[in-house]
């Protein structure tokens, strides 16, 4: 599992290095009080998705990806992830330090996901919390407005979400940890023992998604033909490893 790390943080060029201006138990705890509101807000509107079979989907996804994640990062291998269902989020899955991970229902539905393209996605987001992304977000308010404006990590998460300018000049870094989520979401899943193939299915979903949507808001994410090239890539490095070490 070392050799398989080294392959991805050259891939990923940098991620889990990621550093935030405020103390990491600070900006991590910012974040996680703003999961909790979704999921407070998701109880008050009935919004949690109660379908059991769905549930258990998504549960027994998510066990898989967190063990995978504790072989890949030693950091997390006391860790307890939740993947919660929540009907028209808003946004396909997000996720928070505290291994929180947030999915719309909907969008489960409406692609018709099998259980590798769930795991892939939950893979990808569980990266996201790897690398600190998050994290780097209230770095970015810090430099762009200066700590004595935003001395916390709090008001610096409360800023970024109040205007859509600081998404927007915040989105070519942003664009940049995506293609970081999806290289090392990629060895994520592939220690779960999924399977790749029912799994890289999943940008072709997206790719028709693109298509219908043409003409919308620009998105932090590469194409979806893109992101499966960069994923398929991850995948054959990966598993040339035994062979690798066979010679």
């Amino acid at each position: 599992m070392k050799a398989c790390l080294a392959v991805v943080l050259s891939l990923v060029s940098g991620a889990c290095l990621a550093q935030t201006a405020y103390p990491e138990t600070e900006a991590a705890a910012a974040w996680r009080g703003l999961a909790a509101s979704y999921v407070r807000k998701a109880l008050r509107d009935q919004t949690l998705d109660r379908d059991p079979v769905l549930n258990a989907r998504v549960d027994a996804a998510m066990a898989a990806v967190a063990v995978a994640v504790a072989a890949i990062d030693p950091r997390f291998a006391q860790s307890t992830w939740k993947a919660l269902l929540i009907e028209d989020f808003g946004r396909g899955a997000a996720a928070f330090p505290g291994e929180i991970i947030l999915i719309d229902a909907k969008f489960v539905r409406a692609l018709q996901l099998n259980d590798d393209e769930l795991a892939l996605i939950l893979s990808h987001e569980a990266a996201h919390v790897l690398a600190g992304h998050a994290l780097a977000k209230l770095s970015f308010m810090a430099e762009q407005l200066g700590k004595e404006k935003v001395p916390t990590a709090r008001t610096a998460l409360l800023e970024f979400l109040a205007r859509d300018s600081y998404a927007a000049a915040f989105q070519p870094k942003e664009r940049l940890q995506e293609r970081e989520a999806d290289a090392l979401g990629a060895a994520i899943f592939l220690a779960t023992g999924y399977d790749t193939q029912r799994a890289l299915a999943l940008f072709d979903k997206l790719a028709r998604l693109e298509t219908r949507e043409e003409g919308g808001a620009a998105d932090s994410h590469d194409a979806a033909s893109a992101r499966k090239r960069t994923v398929s890539r991850v995948f054959e490095e990966l598993q040339k490893l035994p062979a690798r070490r066979g010679k």
